[in-house]
């Protein structure tokens, strides 16, 4: 058998098993403070998280709302000069539409184009059909303030724009200054 230690020697390992669970219990204090500042944190962060959640959902709901609306008024807007169904009255009001415009954006912006266009322009029906459809998508390019159409405007310039000079000038070649080879249609 083996002889009891001496109490000394005991309480010198209570003293060292003493000092160890007092670190022990001050490593758990400073976790416990540890997890209480992280809770805080993550609380904080719930907080923060959640307002910027709404703030997005709100912009979400806002361009929903946007898109929505630019959708109905492009299903709102007619078709570009629906020729094939006006009647007579109704024909001569749109033509003078037209002609406001040629004579107003396009012709003083574009004159060199223009001038290639005979003025009985209006007695032809193919080319007043051009000219609405030219219209009609610059309307389309330029008509929101809101949004521009960079890549619809330089189509429209590049490329509608002589392309339908081109073709309303092949086709009134015979028509000039002095007489027109059709008689006008609403005049």
């Amino acid at each position: 058998m083996t002889e009891p230690e001496p109490a000394e020697d005991l309480a010198a390992e209570l003293a060292e098993l003493r000092g160890q669970v007092g670190a022990l219990l001050g490593q758990l204090a400073r976790s416990q403070g540890d997890l209480g500042a992280l809770r805080a944190q993550l609380r904080e962060q719930a907080e923060v998280n959640s307002g910027q959640v709404m703030m997005f959902r709100l912009e979400v709901k806002q361009l929903r709302a946007e898109l929505a609306e630019a959708i109905e008024g492009r299903k709102l807007k007619p078709p570009p000069a629906p020729w094939w169904c006006v009647g007579e009255d109704e024909g001569r009001a749109m033509l003078a539409e037209l002609a406001e415009w040629i004579d107003t954006f396009l012709r003083p912006h574009y004159t060199d184009y223009v001038a290639r266009i005979p003025r009985c322009w209006a007695a032809h029906m193919a080319a007043v059909w051009d000219l609405s459809t030219l219209r009609a998508e610059w309307i389309r390019v330029y008509g929101d303030e809101d949004y521009r159409d960079l890549q619809g405007a330089l189509a429209w310039l590049n490329r509608y724009l002589p392309d339908t000079v081109d073709r309303i000038a092949e086709a009134l070649k015979q028509c000039d200054e002095i007489r027109c080879r059709l008689a006008p249609r609403y005049t």
